[in-house]
């Protein structure tokens, strides 16, 4: 083990700098500081208990409303996070450092749950009449691709995204506007990222059966290369609302500047980026108190998180097996009239004013404090495991985060009083991020700790990835832009045909 300057151990993969971590692995942020003390189950369940816990928001009401986030970020948010992490050895109430933990998505910004491994590693994804350069949707164009009933799998990258419907129906608008960008790039009607028009398709896209080895090469590289540029123009273009439009919203446009301007101050993933465990277990877990109890999908229906127990039997009830059944946001099978209305979700009609997202705050609304079995959470868990707020301080705990204080002092902040927090002592890092954002924003956005290791991170990925924008061409504006050159969430739903 490499020794701190203080004497004490680094610990995880984050060693000094030079010394690079594999990719595709978790890491530590701040190696040199010491694990909070364990506090167990019992302060775990003070925090997080349904009815009693510190952290029980109660049911969603519009005084928890964001002041500056409209619902449709936290999904967005989510859609990010499963680009990036998917740990599938992480088990709560086992000590895990970093360094045995093993992160099944690169750590890169590239949109792999959308792509899988591409057309020839991944065919189930792609759809065939386009050469295999477009994915697959529904053949009624309201839900994700499937495999025939009863299994009704979705034939995504990642299978976490078809957990909900909201982020069901975000992951089917990414992959129109990849699918949208595919015709407009063959019809020269845009350019690539670098303003060139894609060239015309050969005099035959369908050569005969004694078609020679050039013209068959002819036609397999012109399809490979137009969906190569199209997918460089949808990851790019990605990206930039990460950098451009929620990191500004989430962290402070001030924050996404002063790294712009400064560099990266403690994430330094030199050239082999890894995902710290301060950002996976707690910082990127802020979009938790964020979730409604219900959302309106469109202007028929409101539909709640999770169905409500059986009064008799406390049960949950299965999903109904006819889509056209469906009583709750639960993923699987989408039916035309649940399709989702983005309007409702984002700042897209000047007429109609989205939904917000909750407010940032150390308070969740009462369904996360008790999930039913039809989640990750088995049916015969230990009730108390099934509170979001106890798994996440637990997993916090198994995997060794320094207290927030520490933190707070590492990055130059003064920590926030034991009177701000409502605790005493070292304090668990994800409740401090909850509680400053706040304290110092009102919960419309993360406050100092919270904003630095989101940002960094993200920022930081980009540019350790050899093929972002932020790396390949760091001046690039997006070529999709709208009239008065922005390009945002809404502007990729509108150039996708998901929203008028």
């Amino acid at each position: 083990m490499t020794q701190a300057r203080h004497g004490s151990d680094v610990r995880g993969l984050d060693v000094p700098r030079g010394v690079n971590p594999p990719a595709g692995r978790f890491g530590r942020l701040f190696p040199t500081l010491d694990p909070r003390p364990p506090t167990g189950l019992a302060m775990a369940e003070e925090f997080g208990l349904p009815g009693t816990g510190l952290m029980d928001g109660g049911d969603t009401t519009h005084a928890q409303d964001s002041p500056t986030l409209d619902a449709g970020f936290t999904f967005l948010g989510q859609f990010i996070d499963h680009n990036i992490t998917f740990d599938v050895t992480s088990m709560l109430g086992r000590q895990m450092d970093p360094e045995g933990l093993r992160n099944f998505r690169p750590p890169m910004l590239d949109l792999d749950h959308l792509y899988g491994s591409g057309p020839f590693a991944s065919p189930y994804l792609y759809d065939t009449c386009s050469h295999n350069t477009k994915l697959v949707v529904s053949p009624d164009g309201v839900d994700l691709g499937r495999t025939s009933p009863p299994d009704n799998v979705a034939l995504i990258g990642d299978p976490r995204n078809d957990e909900n419907l909201l982020l069901n129906q975000l992951h089917l608008a990414f992959i129109k506007f990849h699918n949208r960008v595919v015709d407009a790039l063959a019809a020269q009607e845009i350019t690539d990222v670098f303003g060139d028009p894609f060239p015309p398709a050969p005099s035959t896209t369908l050569p005969p059966p004694n078609a020679s080895i050039d013209q068959l090469l002819s036609v397999r590289t012109y399809y490979d290369d137009l969906f190569a540029k199209a997918q460089q123009i949808v990851r790019w273009h990605y990206q930039w609302i990460i950098v451009h439009e929620y990191l500004p919203l989430v962290a402070g446009q001030d924050t996404v500047d002063r790294i712009d301007r400064d560099g990266l101050q403690f994430y330094a993933p030199d050239g082999n980026p890894f995902i710290p465990v301060e950002f996976a277990v707690a910082a990127f877990r802020f979009m938790h108190p964020t979730i409604r109890s219900e959302y309106t999908i469109n202007d028929q229906y409101t539909l709640s998180l999770f169905p409500l127990p059986d009064p008799d039997t406390g049960l949950i009830p299965p999903p109904p097996r006819d889509p056209h059944l469906r009583t709750d946001l639960r993923g699987g099978p989408v039916a035309p009239e649940f399709a989702l209305d983005f309007t409702h979700f984002f700042a897209i009609d000047d007429n109609r004013t989205p939904q917000r997202a909750r407010r940032i705050e150390a308070k969740l609304n009462r369904r996360l404090l008790d999930l039913p079995s039809i989640t990750d959470v088995p049916a015969e868990i230990a009730p108390q495991l099934r509170s979001l707020v106890v798994r996440n301080l637990l997993r916090s705990e198994t995997q060794e985060l320094p207290s927030a204080q520490d933190i707070a002092r590492k990055i130059g902040q003064v920590p926030l009083s034991d009177a701000e927090l409502g605790t005493t002592g070292p304090i668990y890092l994800w409740y401090y991020i909850l509680r400053e954002a706040d304290l110092q924003h009102n919960g419309g956005r993360l406050g100092a700790v919270g904003a630095l290791i989101v940002s960094e991170v993200l920022l930081g990925l980009l540019e350790a990835d050899p093929i972002s924008y932020r790396s390949t061409y760091p001046i690039w504006t997006p070529t999709l832009a709208n009239s008065k050159g922005r390009f945002g969430i809404a502007e990729l739903l509108r150039f996708a045909g998901v929203v008028k």
